[in-house]
C-alpha cells in the first residue's frame, strides 16, 4: 500500500513530519562520529558489538484513536493496520523515539551504545564487553523487545556498523572495496550528466555522505551539491546539473581513484597545538604573525574587485598564514577575531559560496602538509597586534603602534604578493 498516493489525498499529506502529538520535533540519527566517540571512550583493543530489533515497526502499536486514519478497503471489506507501517511518514521518529528510550536504560545500566532506529551498536574494554552484551539482551527482553538473533554481532575487535567496517585493533575504518567502486562509477555517471531530479539528487547526496563519514575533507566537497539540491521548487522539478556541483564530483572522481577505502580512526584529543598563528583582516588588507614572525600587506586588485564581505576577508587571512607557515604533519591553531570564520574552520561547512571555496582550499592545503588546523575565537581588544598590521596601509600611526607593541623581541618581516590570494585549484 503506497501512503504517498494519490498525491494531495494521501495519508502522509496529513502528516506533518515536524509535530509529534502537537509538539514541535525533529529526527535525528546518530552518525558514525558518535561512535568514534564511545570507542574513543572505550580506548584502543575494546571490543565492540550490535543487536537489532526484528521488524522493528511490526513491534510498535498504533494508538487504536488513530485507526480510522490508516484503514483501507479493498473488494468491499475494511482494513487496519494496528502497527508501524513501513512508508509511514512518522514511523521512522516514533521507531527511533523508542530505541532512545532504550538506549537510556541501557545506560543507566553503563552500556555505552548508539541507536540508529532498530540497530544498537556499542564499545566496551575487552574485560567488561561480554558483560555489557549480555545485558543489552536482559534490556531489551525487559522491554518486550523481540531481537533479531541472526544479525547480533557478539563482541569482537572487528565489526560493520552503518555500512562501515571498524577495527579497533588497527584502529581503522574502513569502506568495502565493492562499495567504492558502486561510487566511483556512480560520480562517473554524475559528470556526464545533463539534468537532475530532486531525488536522484538526494541519492547522491546520500552515497558520498556515506564516504564523507570516513573521509572528513570529503565533507566539505559536497557543500555545492547542496547548494545545487537547494535550488528545487518541487519534488517533480528537473533542473540543469550546475558546474559547480560538478567542480564537486570531479574532486571525488580523483579522490577515489587513489583512496584505498582505510581511514585511520583519530583518537587523539588536542592537548597543546604545535604551532600558533594570528590573522586579521579590514577591508582593505590583512595582517598576520606566527613564531617571531609576521606579514602585512594590502588586498591585490582581483580581490578588492570582489567586493568581499569582511567574513571572506578574514578567512582569505587565515589561508595565507597557512600557506606562509602551515608545517608537514603540525597541529595548527589560528586566532582570529571573526567568530564567523572560526565556526567555517571548526564546523567544516558554509552556505556562502565563497566561504566554501576558502575551505576547500584550507582542505587542500592541510591535505598536501599533512597539518590539521583549527581555530579559536580571541575578542577584539585581545586582537591588537593583529589589528595594527590589517592597517598598516591606512595611517603611519600602525606601524609606529606596531613597531613599539614588539620593541625588545626579535620579529622577522615576511613579504607577501598577489599569489598567496590565489587558490592552488580549480575545484
Amino acid at each position: 500500500m503506497d501512503l504517498s498516493f494519490p498525491k494531495g489525498k494521501s495519508v502522509n499529506d496529513g502528516i506533518d513530519k515536524n509535530v509529534y502529538l502537537g509538539k514541535h520535533v525533529e529526527l535525528h540519527y546518530p552518525n558514525v562520529d558518535n561512535f568514534i566517540e564511545i570507542i574513543k571512550e572505550k580506548g584502543e583493543f575494546c571490543k565492540i558489538f550490535k543487536r537489532d530489533l526484528r521488524r522493528a515497526y511490526r513491534q510498535i502499536p498504533v494508538d487504536p484513536k488513530d485507526y480510522n486514519l490508516i484503514g483501507f478497503s479493498w473488494k468491499g471489506h475494511y482494513f487496519v493496520d494496528r502497527v508501524l507501517l513501513m512508508g509511514l511518514k512518522s514511523s521512522a521518529f516514533i521507531c527511533q523515539t523508542v530505541t532512545n528510550a532504550v538506549r537510556f536504560i541501557a545506560k543507566n545500566h553503563d552500556i555505552s551504545l548508539i541507536n540508529y532506529l532498530d540497530e544498537f551498536a556499542g564499545a566496551e574494554i575487552s574485560e567488561k564487553a561480554d558483560i555489557s552484551y549480555k545485558k543489552l539482551k536482559w534490556v531489551l527482553d525487559s522491554c518486550g523487545l523481540e531481537e533479531s538473533v541472526e544479525k547480533a554481532s557478539s563482541p569482537s575487535h572487528r565489526m560493520s556498523f552503518l555500512g562501515v567496517w571498524f577495527d579497533t585493533e588497527k584502529m581503522t575504518m574502513e569502506v568495502t572495496p565493492d562499495r567504492l567502486v558502486e561510487i566511483f562509477d556512480l560520480v562517473s555517471f554524475w559528470l556526464n550528466k545533463d539534468t537532475a531530479s530532486l531525488k536522484e539528487v538526494q541519492s547522491l547526496i546520500g552515497k558520498l555522505n556515506f564516504i564523507a563519514s570516513c573521509v572528513r575533507p570529503g565533507r566539505i566537497f559536497i557543500s555545492r551539491i547542496l547548494n545545487f539540491l537547494r535550488e528545487f521548487k518541487n519534488e517533480d522539478c528537473v533542473l540543469e546539473v550546475s558546474l559547480e556541483l560538478k567542480h564537486d564530483l570531479l574532486w571525488w572522481s580523483e579522490f577515489l581513484e587513489i583512496y584505498n577505502g582505510v581511514s585511520l580512526l583519530n583518537l587523539q584529543e588536542w592537548t597543546e597545538p604545535d604551532d600558533y598563528m594570528a590573522s586579521d583582516a579590514c577591508l582593505v588588507g590583512c595582517g598576520g604573525v606566527s613564531n617571531g614572525q609576521f606579514f602585512h600587506c594590502v588586498f591585490p586588485d582581483f580581490i578588492v574587485q570582489q567586493n568581499l564581505h569582511i567574513n571572506a576577508l578574514e578567512l582569505l587571512s587565515v589561508i595565507v598564514c597557512l600557506k606562509l607557515w602551515g608545517q608537514k604533519g603540525r597541529k595548527i591553531c589560528i586566532q582570529c577575531d571573526n567568530m564567523v570564520s572560526v565556526q567555517v574552520i571548526n564546523q567544516g561547512k558554509s552556505r556562502s559560496r565563497f566561504l566554501q571555496a576558502c575551505l576547500r582550499e584550507i582542505c587542500f592545503i592541510c591535505a598536501i602538509k599533512e597539518c590539521e588546523l583549527r581555530a579559536i575565537h580571541i575578542d577584539g581588544i585581545d586582537n591588537r597586534l593583529h589589528d595594527m598590521l590589517s592597517r598598516w596601509s591606512l595611517s603611519d600611526i600602525y606601524p609606529i603602534q606596531f613597531y613599539k607593541s614588539i620593541e625588545g623581541r626579535n620579529f622577522q618581516h615576511l613579504n607577501v604578493d598577489s599569489k598567496f590570494f590565489r587558490f592552488c585549484h580549480n575545484w
